[in-house]
C-alpha cells in the first residue's frame, strides 16, 4: 500500500467528521447574522485542506494501538483541524500577513470582512478544546495549549509580525518557523499517542519526529513559494521574499534544497524506530508535495 491508497481515505475521514460536526450543529443558527457566522466558520474550515495535523495523531494511536481509529477517536481528532484553521485565519488578517487566498478561495476576512475573521478565529480556537476534550485525556489540552500558545504558535506570530523583518538572521528565521509550525505538528503525534496510552520513549519518538516533519513541511513551503505560482499552490506566494522571511533569499534555492535533504535524513534515523512504513511515506509526501 502506498500513501496514494491509503492519505485520501484517511482525509476522508477527517472530512466527513467535520462535515457532520456542522451538520449537527447548523440548526443552532436562526438569525441572518448568526447563519452569517456559521458560513464564515464552515467556510474557514471545509474543503481542500490536507488534514495532515489530524491524520498524523490517527498514525500514532493506530501505530501504538495496533487498530484503527474509531469514529469517536476521528470526531475528537478534528479539534486539532479547528485549531490548525484558526491559526490560518488570523495569520491571514490584514494587520497579520494581509492574505486574500487560501485553499483556492478567498481568506475569511476577504469574504467576511476582518472583525468576522477575527471571531471566527476565536470560536474555532474554543471548539477545537471542546472537540479534544472528548477524547477524555487532560494530558492532551496540556499538550495542544503549551503548542499553540504564547511560547509556541502564539509567540512565533509575534515575532514574524511584529519583530524587524529586515533585520532578520537565518536563525530567526528558523526559530519562527519551528515556533509556528513543528511545535504543533510534533504535538499532534504525541496527542494520538497519549490517547494509545503511549510510554515516555515512544511519545519521546513522536515529537523528535514531529519536529523534524515540521521544519521538513516549512523548509518544503518556502521552495513551493519560489517553484510555483499562486494559483498552483493555493495561496499568495513571494510574500515572504518581499518581507526578508524566506530562506530562499537567505541561501538561494540550491542550498535550501540541501536543507531540506539534510532534515530527511536526520527523519531516516528515527524513522528506524517506528515500523510502519507510513511514517515513511508521509515524511516522503511532506517533503515532495506539490501544493
Amino acid at each position: 500500500m502506498t500513501i496514494n491508497n491509503w492519505l485520501p481515505e484517511y482525509q476522508n475521514r477527517v472530512n466527513e467528521s467535520i462535515l457532520q460536526y456542522f451538520a449537527i450543529n447548523e440548526k443552532s443558527y436562526k438569525s441572518a447574522i448568526e447563519l452569517d457566522f456559521f458560513s464564515a466558520l464552515r467556510h474557514a474550515v471545509e474543503w481542500w485542506g490536507k488534514r495532515l495535523r489530524p491524520i498524523l495523531a490517527m498514525l500514532a494511536y493506530e501505530y501504538i494501538s495496533w487498530k484503527k481509529c474509531s469514529d469517536e477517536i476521528v470526531n475528537g481528532l478534528i479539534g486539532i483541524e479547528f485549531l490548525h484553521c484558526y491559526t490560518l485565519v488570523h495569520d491571514d488578517l490584514p494587520s497579520m500577513d494581509n492574505d486574500v487566498l487560501r485553499r483556492w478561495k478567498p481568506t475569511v476576512w476577504k469574504q467576511y470582512g476582518e472583525t468576522m475573521a477575527v471571531l471566527v478565529g476565536d470560536a474555532l480556537q474554543t471548539m477545537a478544546f471542546g472537540q479534544l476534550a472528548t477524547l477524555g485525556e487532560i494530558q492532551i489540552i496540556t499538550e495542544m495549549a503549551h503548542a499553540t500558545g504564547e511560547k509556541w504558535v502564539v509567540l512565533g506570530q509575534v515575532r514574524d509580525t511584529l519583530g524587524d523583518q529586515w533585520g532578520f538572521s537565518l536563525d530567526d528565521i528558523m526559530r519562527i518557523h519551528d515556533e509556528k509550525t513543528w511545535g504543533f505538528i510534533a504535538s499532534c503525534l504525541v496527542i494520538g499517542g497519549i490517547v494509545a496510552w503511549a510510554n515516555t520513549n515512544q511519545l519521546d519518538i513522536f515529537r523528535r519526529f514531529g519536529i523534524l516533519l515540521g521544519r521538513a513541511f516549512q523548509v518544503r513551503d518556502d521552495i513551493l513559494d519560489y517553484e510555483w505560482e499562486s494559483g498552483i499552490l493555493w495561496k499568495t506566494v513571494w510574500k515572504d521574499q518581499d518581507q526578508n522571511k524566506w530562506l530562499v533569499s537567505k541561501f538561494w534555492i540550491d542550498e535550501t534544497k540541501k536543507i531540506l535533504e539534510e532534515i530527511g535524513i536526520q527523519m531516516d534515523e528515527i524513522l528506524q524506530d517506528l515500523e510502519d512504513l507510513r511514517f515513511m511515506e508521509i515524511k516522503e509526501y511532506v517533503m515532495e508535495r506539490k501544493l
